[in-house]
Formats: C-alpha cells, structure tokens, sequence
C-alpha cells in the first residue's frame, strides 16, 4: 500500500467557503511525482475520460474513506504522474486545483507539497496558501515558513500565515486572538509553540488533517492523543507505527486508560519490546487471540506488526504461521502473506488441528489471490461455511453471503444454489446498496478500460459507508469492476478488508 501521510487543508476555505478558484489551471501537462514503475498508475488511466467527468469525480471524493484500500488508490490516482483529458470547457477550478483541495482534506500535506513544487504551483497564491496550510497542520514549519518567504500567498491567509513564522522563529510571542481563531494551520503552529492545549471542541475533529494536528500536539495528555489516534489509524489517517508510539508512551509513563485502551496499549508494548524469536512468538499469539474479533482487531494488527516483520518464515516459526497470514494480509504485503501460507501449509500436514485452523484462513487465502485454484470445489466450500456455522451461528448467514459474493467477485463460478452459501443476507441486517447509477458508471467505466475513472468511481461512491454495512453485492461489483480496469491488488486488498471487517 501506499504509506504517504500528512496534513490538512485550508480551514477557512473548508469549514467556511468552497476553495477559491485557482489563477492557473496546470491541465495542460502531467502533474504528480508517481510513475508506473515507482507504484502509481500507468500514464494513459485518463484515457476515455472527459475533463469534466474528472474533475466532478475528484471533487466529489470524501476526505478519510472507510476502506484503506479505497483511500490508498484514490491517493494514488491524484499523485500520479497521469496525461490529464483533453480540455472540454468544462467550469473552473482546474483538475489540478481540485486534486490539490482534496489532498488537503485528506491530510497528505508532505504529498501534496511535492507534487504542488513538482508543477510549479507555488505561483498560484490560493494553491500556495492551501500548501502552507497543509504543511503547518502536518508540523513542517520549516518547509510551510520558506514558502511562506519566498511566495505570495492568498489573502487573508497570508498575514495569519506571516505572523505563525515569525512565532515559529523566535521573533515574536503568540497571541491570544489567533490561538482562539480557526483551527487552521497557523493557529495549530502557534498553540505547539506555545504549548497551549487547544479548544475541548477540537478534539471531537473528524478532519484529517486536524486529527494528524492534534495527535501531535505534546500539550495534549497522552490518553486524549491516543484515544484520536485510534480514531484516525482506523480511518488510514495516522500511522499504524506513530499510534504504537503512543500506546507504548502510555504503558512505559503508566497513564491512567479505560481499561479495554490499556489492555491494547499493553499488547501492543508486548510485541513491540519482544527482543527473540521466543518472545515475537508469544506476544503475535496474543495480540492475535485476545484482539481478533474486536472492532479494533484491525488496528491493534497493524500496531503491533513490529514483531510479525522481524520473524522469519521458518519451521520453528509454525506455531504462529496463521497469525502472521492473517497479519501480513492486513498489511497488504503479499510476498509475506505467500510465504507464511506455505509454512502453515507444511506445518498443517497431519496435523488435524492445525489443519482446522487453517480451513478457517484459506477462504481469506484464495480472495487475496495467495493460493489461486483453477477452480474451488463444492465439497471445500461447503467444509469453510461448516466451520463458520459452527464459530458462530448467529453471524454465519451475512458472513457466508459475503464469502460468496466475494468468490464470484474475484473470478471464480459458484452458481447459485451449488454449495450450501447462502443466497442473501438474513432479513433483519441492514446493509447499503450503491446507488444504479453509480453501479452503472462504475461497470461502464470499467468496461471501457478508464482505469483512473473507475478507481474514483470505486472510492466516491463507498465514501464514508462503514464496510460492514455496505451490501455485499455491491462489495461484489465494486471488486470485479477494479480487476477488469487493471487493479487487481486494490480489488482484492479492498476485497480482504471488507471480509475481515465481518469477522472473517
């Protein structure tokens, strides 16, 4: 996946106004700092699309999608070094302009400053404002203040701006009239000189870029940090490696937590002080059987795959071979994930409760594309659903529904009624089905290879739905729809995501 984070977005042009239209447009050439070779998209994805289809897709875009995988190829589309269409006099602002404000709003402030000085943007003061802002919520003073210096910025932005750098260096104290003004990147900059705690209002911040702002914030009593930080790794705003800083800080300065945070913040500090492969083992084993089927299971994973990535995949490693599948899947790493299937494998070999185990990853195993039959068996099927029933009834009915939806979505024919999977979700779980017409422009879009158009199709239209609570179908089409324009990975990590999200 891609690991870029950063921060923010213009404050005042996102809670107040819509962002100002930019003096440049900067859609006359490719802009962005990702090629093919480097992980981003080939440079034709705008083939087939329209300039207006693309910018109205750009804007519409939510700022922390619930899909990590959606987030990341959403990201990887704006940053990528792509042809943009041809004009088509569709309105202003530019494509570039609104690929700028919603890298903003999604708090990629580092990512959204390479790519603004890669096309020359400093020269637009309204792009160069939101790049200041973005830079000043992410804590680059440093970089904010020499484009502050060096570039004219839009107004009114820019005397707030001024006046943050020359706090930030020393040369004059803060004041209370802009640390009580918008929570912007200037007001943050201020408060962390400072070391004043920010309004109790902030804290509640659902955007990234302030969530990213607040998490930093030293002022701030570690369990207020840590509990925003758990809130933002799970909407793929905070780093999984910066919250497990947090939770060891916690354990190690012994903060008074609830006690289901400390219990995590404990795990966590486990595996991360694990010093041998003894120890690595213990600790993945636990973080694994006491946080597997809790909503945070996901990010407790992540947090704690310090241990996971410095075990190898060798023999005497078995014992946890299926905690690291089920890890290194999280993780989207799927040369680990390969590697460690095949130690489970190996170690499940007339082993009857080893092999029970497994049974209940390979069905993860074969979405994600690790092990790919040429075809899946009635008899295998049937067996996983078993064990699911088994686990646990009461859920089994939506989960094997989800397990079939995904099985056709990433290729293979199961056709209806072949295999004891049920058909439909139970009657009583709400589920949310993507609207016909996004389906229909997603499929065509798809259809006609427009790789960059379905990607955003994909990402704007599951937005801010929760996983669980999307329908199934819909997770269906949204995957085929990705492999056939050419995104298998992002189709099956989205596709593993959601399976996960159920308990899978």
């Amino acid at each position: 996946m891609i690991a870029l984070r950063a921060s923010a977005v213009l404050v005042l042009a996102l809670l107040v106004a819509p962002p100002p239209v930019a003096a440049q447009q900067f859609d006359d050439r490719p802009t962005g700092f990702l090629n093919a070779a480097a992980g981003g998209m080939p440079a034709n994805a705008w083939a087939g699309t329209s300039l207006g289809t693309a910018k109205r897709l750009v804007s519409a875009l939510a700022a922390a999608p619930r899909s990590r995988a959606l987030r990341d190829l959403q990201f990887k589309v704006m940053v990528s070094e792509l042809t943009p269409p041809a004009p088509d006099g569709s309105a202003p602002p530019s494509l570039f302009a609104r690929k700028v404000d919603r890298l903003a709003a999604m708090g990629e402030g580092e990512s959204l400053n390479e790519m603004v000085r890669g096309a020359g943007g400093y020269a637009d003061p309204n792009i160069a404002a939101i790049v200041v802002n973005s830079l000043m919520l992410a804590g680059e003073r440093d970089g904010a203040c020499s484009i502050v210096r060096g570039n004219k910025l839009a107004q009114p932005f820019a005397q707030r701006a001024e006046i943050a750098c020359r706090v930030a260096a020393g040369e004059a104290a803060p004041t209370q009239a802009m640390m009580a003004g918008a929570p912007d990147g200037p007001t943050m900059l201020m408060l962390a000189v400072s070391g004043e705690q920010p309004p109790a209002a902030l804290l509640r911040a659902t955007q990234p870029a302030l969530i990213r702002a607040l998490v930093a914030h030293k002022a701030l009593p570690v369990a207020t940090r840590l509990d925003i930080a758990e809130r933002g790794e799970a909407l793929a705003i905070i780093e999984a490696t910066r919250l497990g800083d947090l939770y060891l800080q916690a354990v190690n300065e012994r903060v008074p937590l609830p006690p289901q945070t400390l219990r995590r913040a404990q795990l966590v500090a486990m595996a991360r002080g694990a010093t041998n492969a003894q120890e690595i083992m213990s600790s993945v084993a636990t973080v694994y059987s006491e946080s597997r089927g809790t909503p945070l299971f996901p990010t407790v994973a992540r947090a704690s795959s310090w241990g996971l990535l410095n075990l190898p995949p060798q023999a005497q490693y078995a014992n946890v071979a299926q905690e690291a599948m089920r890890g290194f899947l999280l993780l989207g790493d799927r040369r680990l994930t390969e590697a460690w299937t095949k130690l489970a494998l190996n170690a499940a070999y007339n082993n009857a409760r080893a092999m029970l185990a497994l049974e209940r990853m390979m069905p993860l195993v074969i979405v994600a594309g690790i092990d790919k039959p040429a075809r899946l068996a009635t008899e295998d099927i049937n067996r996983w659903y078993e064990i699911m029933r088994n686990d646990e009834q009461q859920r089994a009915q939506l989960r094997g529904y989800v397990l079939l939806e995904l099985f056709r979505a990433v290729g293979f024919d199961v056709p209806p009624r072949t295999t004891d999977l049920p058909e439909t979700p139970p009657a009583n779980v709400r589920l949310v089905s993507l609207p016909q017409p996004a389906l229909q422009a997603l499929q065509a879009a798809a259809q006609g290879g427009r790789r960059a158009e379905t990607a955003l199709i994909a990402s704007g239209a599951v937005g801010e739905t929760g996983l669980t609570d999307l329908h199934p179908a819909s997770v269906g089409a949204i995957v085929r729809a990705l492999r056939t324009a050419g995104e298998d990975h992002a189709a099956r990590l989205f596709a593993v995501e959601v399976a996960i999200a159920h308990g899978l």
